[in-house]
């Protein structure tokens, strides 16, 4: 892995029941070594929008077929998901009134829920194959690529019917001895060392109208929509990738440089020079997610004002609202009590990177 120029990111709520599925058949604890040995918090399962590299996401589903000793894991978690399953950015294109426009609606907004990977419709004779490619990260991804399938099976069967079946589906991976588990679940052919993972459809079929049934299952969902759901959108590499990972660690009340480095594939020395050749120390990202962390919990829950310093990584109550003050000018007590009033001496202002 290269670092920051290939360091794809992607929603959490794209592993769907994955933690659900391990720890119904195995235990809570094989649940936990998983995502500890992929150095992640088990509380991101709770915080389906947060950013994590794809890298992590690809090692979750092989370890969880691993430590189950099951082949159809991938296809399984995915085989669990609906169209829902991906958020807003979906739901859009779901809106759409025909499959074409549902599928270039989805293509053109793929970036709202994952970075680097590539979602395309592309000419394969007479047929258009639906493909979902993602980069080659030095990890085993034959489960995370058998469940990108389900999914999208189920969103063409919301213009082409319940029945529906694609003339063939695709895999990046080599075939191997037990790829025939997945071709038998989809009841098709399923043609490996493919560019992605996709679906064959019919030319024709691109002008098929959203069913009645699928009509009413679907929210309104406008562009506006998924741009309002869109975070950490304006950062520029390679603050915007750490970030999301120091987002993603302050779950587990985890800041230290040695695991970020670790899941954007970097050594420390070679992370904190990148950094600086763009103008950032690691220290300044901290404290962003950091302070955008702790707004968002004292707005948003109840819990104490000690309870949200030691949630960030901080040894006292004191130190957290020394930082705080520094940030918004006021305490975090006052900033709790003033929240709900229009205006307050302590501006909610927005701090954005560039």
């Amino acid at each position: 892995m290269r670092g920051f120029d290939t360091t794809v990111l992607v929603r959490a709520k794209g592993f769907g029941a994955l933690p659900e599925m391990i720890e119904r058949r195995a235990s809570e604890t094989v649940l936990a070594t998983i995502f500890a040995r992929e150095r992640l918090p088990i509380a991101l399962r709770d915080a389906p929008g947060t950013p994590m590299p794809l890298r992590s996401m690809m090692g979750l589903f092989a370890r969880g077929a691993a430590a189950l000793d099951c082949r159809s894991f991938g296809f399984d978690v995915g085989e669990d998901m609906t169209h829902r399953g991906y958020g807003l950015w979906i739901e859009y294109a779901a809106a759409a009134t025909t499959l074409g426009e549902g599928l270039h609606r989805a293509i053109a907004t793929s970036w709202a829920h994952q970075s680097g990977a590539r979602l395309e419709l592309v000419r394969d004779g007479d047929h258009h194959v639906l493909r979902f490619a993602t980069p080659d990260l030095g990890v085993n991804k034959i489960q995370y690529c058998d469940h990108l399938l389900s999914p999208m099976l189920t969103f063409i069967r919301f213009y082409l019917g319940a029945r529906w079946t694609p003339d063939w589906a695709e895999v990046e991976y080599a075939r191997d001895f037990e790829a025939n588990v997945v071709e038998n679940r989809l009841q098709v052919e399923l043609r490996c060392g493919r560019p992605g993972s996709g679906l064959a459809l019919k030319a024709g079929e691109l002008t098929s109208r959203r069913t009645a049934r699928s009509t009413d299952m679907i929210r309104t969902v406008t562009l506006r929509d998924v741009l309002a759901d869109v975070v950490l959108s304006e950062a520029p590499e390679p603050a915007r990738a750490i970030s999301a990972v120091v987002a993603l660690r302050l779950l587990d009340g985890q800041s230290d440089i040695d695991g970020a480095a670790h899941l954007v594939g970097l050594g420390v020395q070679a992370l904190q020079r990148r950094l600086r050749e763009k103008g950032f120390t690691y220290r300044e990202i901290v404290e962003e997610a950091r302070r955008a962390r702790a707004i968002r919990l004292l707005i948003e829950t109840q819990m104490s004002i000690l309870a949200i310093s030691l949630s960030l990584g901080y040894d006292t109550h004191a130190s957290f609202t020394r930082a705080f003050i520094r940030w918004m000018g006021c305490t975090p007590s006052a900033y709790r009590r003033a929240s709900s009033t229009p205006k307050t001496d302590c501006e909610r202002t927005t701090v954005r990177y560039g």
